[in-house]
């Protein structure tokens, strides 16, 4: 039977052993406590004996007390139970909630974390979503269609025809990001798709535990306006000392060719994605050049006459017809709806055309032709076999009473994302003077032959139109026979061309559309005389704009009136006042009021005297006007006093 080993024991509480050989133990049974003695190897105190088991448990077990210092280098396991004990001032103070020294410590701590978040501002807006933009590129642009661009983003591909970022010098610098947090810890990082392009750990630069501003710039990435963020604008509100802001860029980081896409990081927040498209087209700016120009079919075009001069009329018989071509229409991308312009808008004679389309030209397509389509294609009239892209422009003529002489086809400016050609219009005809047209709608702000206005005067309606001017002399025998616009006119009447009164000498076979030879035998006086049929009228207004080199009033068909005037054949002159009683006579043939004639112009009165054109059994009332070499009238009318 085995011997029982037994220890050194005693049952007396608090009783320690007074001596123990090495290797030795001893036990206080009632205390649960268990003794060694310690060799200290002679250094310091000698031997002792050692308590091994400092702690009692409680009976029942589920706790253990110990009566001392502890110290650990850590502590684990659940906290709840800890209390906070008595302070060695014996008490705790009253303060922001109470204490005891049973109070539990996590408990206590979490309560205080509780009071201190309501006195710690809010800490500044992070970067997270935070929009970044590009500064310093070559503005927008649309992709092309007909290839596949580089995609260096990892994500979804460009799309043709959508407008991107366009950037073409390999490096893109990022606006400024501006005051966000924190501003004293954690790493920002710059990122070119996936690729970091700088770095830096942020640390505190202000208050006793500052280490450094992070203002510079590190690799392609830069901070700067590093601060306390009491100092934001963004955050305001912010009590000094417990936060920081920055602000940071990306600066000349490196960009591949193709679609990318650029961010900001810091503690795991990133700035939202930038995107564009790194072009790396050698295309040059579009060049515009006009072929073919085309005027209306003499045999089917439409003209409307005035004093025998043909004009073309607002018909689409009349229109003129030219190509225009574009090389380097487009690279890898281009300008949507802008690409060909008539900045001119309508000309002298010529409807506005509006903007043309890449769906408005072809190209060479290497020997294929290719219709442009919206997206055009890559490289769309670019290089021989292709260039120019070409469409075939339509110019419709306006509702207007003109001529045109120069400069009459519109302006165009074509432009792409690599460059411009501005105001660029096709030469003027070889060998055509001016171009006369004529629209359809009555007009009186111009000379029109059958339309010259009468405004408020008298009682009739109508306009006044022209008659025959009669013998080519001042005052001929007065004749209202109606004037043939369609007949070349004899060589003493003035012409109205492009809607102007001129007297004119010519040669309009140079002109379009192709009319009579005036040129020859016609350099004395013209004339160009007209009537007004009004009752109730004794005095009127003239108005006229121009020049000319008499004018006259006569009421052919009133006795007392020709009886008076015999000397003159019945006109009485503008040139010369009124006598200022009576009819004008032989001897004062005068019938300005107010102001004479003298070929220039301005409003001017025709008295009658004592007559009036209701004493003219028509009601008529004759005006005559001489227009010598190089005078012109562009606008007259006539109207009550």
């Amino acid at each position: 039977m085995a011997t029982p080993f037994r220890l050194k024991r005693s049952s007396v509480t608090g009783k320690r052993p007074d001596a123990l050989q090495k290797g030795e133990l001893a036990i206080n049974f009632y205390d649960g406590h268990l003794f060694a003695e310690r060799d200290t190897g002679g250094v310091g105190i000698g031997t002792t004996i050692t308590l091994l088991t400092p702690w009692k448990e409680s009976f029942g077990g589920g706790a253990i007390q110990y009566t001392g210092v502890v110290t650990a280098t850590r502590y684990e396991g659940e906290g709840g139970n800890l209390t906070l004990g008595t302070p060695s001032s014996g008490s705790f103070r009253t303060g922001a909630f109470t204490l005891s020294s049973s109070a539990k410590v996590d408990n206590s701590i979490e309560e205080l974390n509780f009071i201190l978040g309501k006195l710690v501002p809010p800490a500044p807006t992070n970067i997270s979503g935070v929009s970044l933009s590009l500064t310093g590129t070559a503005g927008n642009a649309r992709l092309c269609a007909g290839f596949t661009p580089t995609n260096n983003t990892g994500g979804s591909a460009p799309v043709a025809g959508t407008q991107y970022t366009r950037n073409t010098d390999s490096t893109i610098t990022t606006n400024y990001i501006t005051e966000y947090g924190p501003g004293d810890s954690g790493t920002v990082t710059g990122f070119v798709n996936a690729v970091g392009v700088g770095t830096t750990t942020l640390n505190v630069s202000f208050g006793v535990a500052a280490v450094k501003s992070d203002n510079g710039t590190y690799d392609a990435l830069q901070i700067a306006n590093d601060k306390d963020a009491a100092n934001s604008s963004r955050d305001t509100g912010i009590d000094a000392l417990f936060y920081e802001v920055y602000d940071a860029r990306l600066i000349n980081a490196a960009s591949p060719d193709g679609y990318n896409k650029a961010h900001i990081s810091q503690l795991g927040n990133n700035t939202a994605d930038v995107f564009w498209y790194e072009d790396p087209s050698t295309v040059t700016a579009p060049v515009i050049a006009f072929a073919n120009p085309t005027p209306p079919n003499p045999a089917a075009h439409v003209v409307a006459n005035s004093s025998g001069i043909p004009h073309y009329t607002n018909n689409a018989a009349n229109n003129f017809l030219y190509q225009i071509g574009v090389t380097n229409a487009s690279g890898d991308m281009y300008t949507q709806n802008a690409f060909v312009t008539t900045p001119g808008g309508t000309t002298a004679i010529f409807n506005n055309l509006g903007n043309f389309n890449y769906t408005d030209f072809t190209d060479g397509g290497g020997g294929a032709p290719r219709a442009g389509a919206n997206p055009p294609v890559r490289n769309f009239g670019v290089g021989a076999g292709f260039a120019p892209a070409v469409a075939v422009v339509t110019q419709t003529i306006r509702d207007l009473h003109t001529t045109a002489t120069t400069n009459y086809f519109s302006l165009f400016t074509a432009t792409t994302p690599y460059g411009t050609d501005s105001n660029e219009r096709p030469a003027d005809l070889a060998g055509v003077t001016g171009i006369n047209i004529m629209g359809t709608t009555a007009r009186t702000n111009v000379i029109d032959e059958d339309n010259i206005a009468i405004n408020s005067l008298g009682t009739g309606s109508g306009n006044a139109t022209r008659v025959n001017a009669g013998a080519a002399a001042d005052n001929p025998a007065p004749i209202y026979t109606a004037f043939n616009a369609n007949a070349t006119p004899n060589a003493q009447e003035a012409t109205v061309r492009g809607g102007v009164l001129r007297h004119d000498q010519t040669n309009y076979t140079t002109f379009l559309p192709q009319g009579p030879n005036l040129s020859v035998g016609r350099n004395g006086a013209q004339y160009f005389q007209m009537e007004l049929i009004r009752s109730n009228v004794s005095q009127f207004n003239i108005s006229v704009t121009g020049s000319y080199g008499g004018c006259w009033v006569c009421l052919p068909d009133n006795s007392a009136w020709t009886s008076s005037l015999t000397g003159t054949n019945g006109w009485a002159s503008m040139f010369a006042a009124y006598r200022g009683s009576g009819i004008p006579t032989s001897a004062e043939p005068g019938c300005a009021s107010g102001g004479n004639m003298s070929g220039n112009s301005g409003t001017f009165t025709s008295v009658f005297g004592t007559e009036s054109s209701s004493n003219d059994s028509n009601n008529r009332i004759l005006i005559r006007w001489r227009l010598d070499a190089g005078d012109s009238i562009t606008a007259m009318s006539f109207s009550a006093t």
